[in-house]
């Protein structure tokens, strides 16, 4: 099942209308509170980070960056396209890791390989070329952000020690076209477009 959100008010009305977008997969609640415990432990042995809040956490499968309203439709092809034949599969929970930056910290949750993830990844790009549509294009390496600009009061020679968890299994049922909402300062993503996997495709108003 597939269903458009009303995202009209997500626009800038001055000048060219654009949103900032990814392809991504959206966790239910339970994985949520799930990531949300992890990074609730890891806070208490930080001085400081932007932390991931429960409602922002997912897995992005491809960034695009900003778009208007013509490529937005676009994107829709494509991800209906990518889904057929895609069967619902799960995703098994890896290790901690950090990607340092020059000025900042970013801590994920990785994803061990998985070959319906690829599948999927590899569809979506050749069909985003075959459209035109410009998009981020480097190494994938999936995983899931926790937190950003994060510093240790004492840095850790392995995360995976310090921070113990159950590696557990994430269910894949949709694959989700979301937008970057600024609320209150802050970013928060929106869907704007989900697709169900292995279900005829229906539009919700």
């Amino acid at each position: 099942m597939n269903y458009n959100h009303n995202y009209n008010y997500l626009f800038k009305r001055k000048g060219e209308i654009h949103l900032r977008v990814y392809i991504a997969i959206d966790f239910e609640d339970g994985i949520k509170n799930y990531l949300d415990k992890i990074t609730s432990y890891i806070k208490n042995h930080c001085i400081e980070g932007s932390f991931t809040r429960k409602n922002n956490f997912h897995l992005t499968v491809r960034f695009i960056g900003e778009v208007d309203n013509i490529q937005i439709a676009k994107i829709k092809e494509v991800i209906d396209k990518a889904v057929l034949n895609i069967s619902p599969f799960e995703l098994l929970v890896d290790n901690l890791g950090v990607f340092k930056r020059k000025n900042t910290n970013i801590l994920w949750i990785g994803i061990e390989k998985n070959a319906f993830l690829s599948e999927l990844y590899e569809k979506l790009s050749t069909l985003l070329k075959e459209s035109n549509m410009p998009f981020y294009d480097k190494l994938y390496m999936p995983h899931i952000t926790l937190g950003r600009r994060v510093l240790f009061g004492e840095e850790p020679t392995d995360l995976n020690n310090l921070f113990q968890f159950q590696r557990i299994i994430i269910p894949v049922n949709a694959i989700t076209l979301m937008a970057s909402k600024e609320e209150n300062g802050k970013l928060n993503g929106v869907a704007i477009y989900k697709v169900n996997l292995n279900e005829p495709s229906t539009t919700l108003d």
